[in-house]
């Protein structure tokens, strides 16, 4: 998908999400069912000048919302999303500004996610959402999300 139609995606959230315009969120690519939401920590700080906990959450919540959706509509397949299941470890803090990286970590995952949408109107994807700080993984998300009718 071209960087254009993503930006319009970013645009998109920002306009039907009012809360994401005071998060510090930049940029968002996507890139062979890769999806990175590129953010500033400054909005985002706790009371110990580390990422707070609930912005990090939301934003992982939110990738995985995106990677469901720009999936979709790469296949030609609009459809609803929604979150699912999601569970979070926080093991290390945030720092700096962030990179959110998002995937599906199951092999065939995204092809198993068209194949029932196109049979059945909705499926699921299992997603990653991980952020890390110099090489070590900081932040890891894991959830489900589902794609329906509607």
């Amino acid at each position: 998908m071209d960087q254009q139609r993503v930006d319009q995606f970013l645009k998109h959230i920002k306009d039907h999400i009012p809360l994401v315009n005071h998060m510090g969120l930049n940029k968002v690519t996507f890139e062979q069912g890769v999806v990175e939401f590129y953010i500033d920590l400054e909005p985002n700080l706790n009371d110990k000048g580390t990422g707070f906990g609930g912005s990090i959450s939301a934003f992982c919540t939110l990738a995985g919302w995106a990677l469901t959706t720009l999936i979709l509509i790469e296949h030609d397949l609009e459809r609803s999303a929604v979150v699912k299941t999601g569970t979070i470890d926080f093991m290390a803090p945030v720092t700096s500004d962030f990179v959110v990286r998002c995937y599906c970590p199951e092999e065939g995952g995204i092809d198993q996610l068209i194949a029932r949408v196109q049979e059945k109107g909705r499926g699921r994807l299992p997603i990653v959402a991980e952020i890390t700080q110099g090489d070590k993984v900081a932040v890891r998300y894991q959830g489900d999300y589902v794609a329906f009718d509607g």
